[in-house]
């Protein structure tokens, strides 16, 4: 008799096995879509105002899809498991499991199968790929920088920098070493007021730390609100002004960018919290994947609209508890040896508690 049930219930179980890979992949590209959409709306409309330019959205946009994938992947595993396993309790697949002698933790076995891979792919792409992908975002983004603020030095043509009140003018680059000749800029001061900075020659001077000047040599300032007479007049035989670099919305933290090898040996307490955060990843995948379970048995007198309300509660109380425990880290509240494991040991019992309760087929 157990010769002939257990490939019945092997047969089963990779049934729900093929399930759980299709409905997986559905979900993923919904989400994924939802997320290009949304960020790529974003960003046209940042490139409407002027914030990046319009070739730089295609790159962007795979930056920042890099770094929300493994979160992308942790939920397509909740949502996955929740709606299968759903599903079987209203199609009455869940009576012939029992009935066949399988407790509710026998699917774990399944889930498991199916949720590991993917904890996997989240470790590396949480620990490696999301890092670089964040890293070469912000390196993107400054070279974008620096190439507007080049943009407006054009000889012979008036041009306005990015998200900044100045005009620059240069008549070419005939000086000695290439220096500009017959520098004009025109700025906005916070309170009104124009200046106007005339100079012979100039050069741009980049800074160890990025920072990028214009250097004007054997000029002349002109300072004062526009209609009135009492303008300011300052000759200089040198003045400097920094190049502004424009607003960049949403810059990732340099902690973010870090390799994980680099956050390793860090005493830094906000790369502390990005250490616990990135190896939270996968530890979170798994034990969503395990909440599912007992959280999709469907009670037909009350519905399946409650477990789901109930699902969708835990999964964002879980993920904010995440997010708050990286918080306290790193804001030295909260020990880094600790981290975040309180925070996976409550979800963990939260789940056996569940299963606990379930352990029994509900009618």
């Amino acid at each position: 008799m157990l010769h002939f049930c257990l490939p019945s219930e092997r047969l089963f179980e990779r049934a729900m096995l093929r399930e759980f890979a299709s409905m997986g992949a559905g979900v993923f590209i919904v989400l994924l879509t939802i997320m290009v959409v949304t960020t790529g709306a974003k960003l046209l409309s940042w490139a409407a105002s002027g914030v990046v330019s319009s070739e730089a959205i295609a790159a962007l946009l795979g930056f920042t899809l890099l770094g929300i994938v493994p979160w992308l992947l942790s939920m397509t595993v909740f949502i996955t498991v929740l709606w299968s396993l759903t599903r079987a309790w209203r199609d009455h697949e869940m009576a012939v499991w029992f009935s066949s002698g399988q407790a509710l933790t026998a699917w774990i076995r399944p889930v498991l199968i199916f949720a590991l891979p993917l904890a996997l792919v989240v470790a590396m792409l949480s620990l490696g790929l999301s890092p670089w992908a964040k890293q070469k975002s912000t390196e993107y983004r400054e070279q974008l920088a620096t190439r507007d603020d080049m943009s407006a030095l054009a000889p012979g043509m008036f041009k306005e920098a990015q998200l900044t009140d100045r005009v620059y003018f240069i008549e070419n680059f005939s000086g000695k070493n290439g220096a500009a000749r017959n520098i004009f800029v025109q700025a906005t001061q916070k309170d009104g007021a124009q200046s106007i900075t005339v100079a012979a020659e100039g050069y741009l001077l980049s800074m160890p730390d990025g920072e990028r000047i214009l250097v004007l040599q054997n000029g002349r300032r002109y300072e004062g609100m526009v209609g009135q007479p009492n303008y300011r007049i300052v000759e200089f035989g040198e003045a400097r002004i920094r190049v502004q670099e424009p607003d960049r919305r949403e810059a990732n933290s340099k902690s973010e960018a870090m390799p994980t090898l680099a956050l390793l040996g860090s005493r830094n307490l906000e790369e502390k919290g990005e250490l616990a955060r990135r190896i939270a990843s996968p530890i979170t995948t798994l034990l969503l994947a395990l909440l599912a379970i007992p959280l999709a048995y469907v009670n037909p007198r009350v519905g399946r609209g409650f477990n789901l309300m109930v699902a969708i509660l835990l999964f964002s109380i879980y993920l904010n508890l995440v997010n708050v425990a990286q918080s306290w880290i790193a804001a030295g509240r909260l020990p880094s040896l600790i981290g975040m494991w309180p925070v996976h040991a409550a979800m963990a019992l939260i789940v056996w508690g569940l299963f606990r309760w379930r352990a029994k087929p509900r009618s």
